[in-house]
């Protein structure tokens, strides 16, 4: 039996759109290709799946003293690709002005 497969709809800005379409023409591949591409690379090799694993064991742990510990957790977390990639996320998320 064959593997379902699923379509996704993505809406960018005209902008977005037109840079997309720059690096298609300039990497002779499709727009499509560059989207899926992008997204297999952050959701689906080994790294981010071990970035994923690590994330929801942090979110599965006892809760700590944020306020006696911070220092100490900022720059640890600081240090770690995982809480860059998190931060880049929340940066996207955030509507511009």
């Amino acid at each position: 039996m064959a593997e379902e497969k699923r379509r996704v709809e993505i809406t960018f800005s005209e902008a977005e759109f037109a840079i997309l379409e720059e690096l298609s023409q300039g990497s002779k591949c499709s727009v499509t290709k560059i989207v899926y591409d992008a997204v297999f690379h952050a959701h689906f090799t080994a790294e981010a799946k071990k970035r994923h694993k690590a994330f929801h064991e942090i979110l599965s742990q006892e809760p700590i003293g944020w306020a006696a510990k911070w220092k100490e957790m900022k720059e640890w977390l600081e240090q770690d690709w995982a809480w860059k990639i998190i931060k880049s996320y929340n940066q996207i998320q955030k509507p511009q002005e």
